[in-house]
């Protein structure tokens, strides 16, 4: 015959997710028309860098394990099968997932050319937000006590005690990156007219902006203590 008591504490709940960051980031600002005048012609502009991304937030910290209760048994008369009595701690929550990263701004549109000079390239795309951390785990909960009276032990080596302490939480998930900002557009080049010195092609090409960053796991929860020896007395 065998007997399992389990009183063991309630896992802590998970971390409050991090908040999130939706749609693109602002435009770059767009670049200058060339300015087509009898004494000098003016270059256009190339479009401006589009804005980065605004970083997820973080994940909150797991909700920590429960303690375990002090478990007590009184007046068995006799322990002659196996006894089982388990008190362990709460498992720490896992940390809260981070957040959402937004995506990087489109670069800005390149000046028109104006019927003078090349129309400049777009800008180039920003850069996404940096994912969110997941938050840290959670502490386990510390390990329960038992107090165990019998007026005879037939078989000690039969009572088996568990009162360690629950282990810690896993960190959060990490959020996603915000993806790049694609660059602007080319600003228009129209009329007849000869290169100058000055403006002879339509500037750097614009590139997409990179992607964000993820970051580093967050630590785990510390575990909780364990329960004190089980104490077993031998009452009249």
């Amino acid at each position: 015959m065998a007997i399992n008591i389990d009183k063991s504490a309630k896992e802590g709940g998970p971390g409050a997710e991090g908040f999130s960051v939706p749609g693109s980031a602002q435009k770059g600002a767009d670049g200058a028309r060339a300015d087509c005048n009898w004494l000098d012609d003016d270059c256009a502009t190339s479009g401006h860098e589009g804005a980065p991304g605004i970083h997820g937030g973080p994940g909150g910290p797991g909700l920590p394990g429960a303690n375990a209760p002090t478990f007590l048994i009184i007046e068995v008369d006799k322990f002659d099968f196996d006894v089982a009595v388990a008190v362990r701690g709460g498992a720490g929550g896992k940390g809260g997932k981070g957040g959402n990263g937004q995506q990087g701004g489109k670069g800005g549109k390149g000046g028109d050319g104006g019927d003078c000079e090349f129309g400049r390239h777009g800008g180039n795309g920003g850069q996404g937000g940096d994912a969110g951390q997941g938050g840290p785990g959670g502490r386990g909960g510390r390990g329960g006590n038992v107090s165990v009276m019998v007026k005879e032990a037939a078989n000690p080596k039969s009572m088996l005690f568990d009162v360690s302490g629950g282990p810690g939480g896993l960190p959060g998930d990490p959020g996603t990156p915000g993806l790049p900002g694609p660059p602007g557009d080319d600003g228009l080049t129209t009329g007849m007219f000869f290169a100058s010195d000055d403006c002879p092609n339509m500037g750097p090409e614009a590139h997409w902006g990179a992607q964000g960053a993820i970051p580093g796991p967050n630590k785990h929860g510390d575990d909780g203590a364990d329960g004190m020896k089980p104490e077993i007395k031998i009452v009249p």
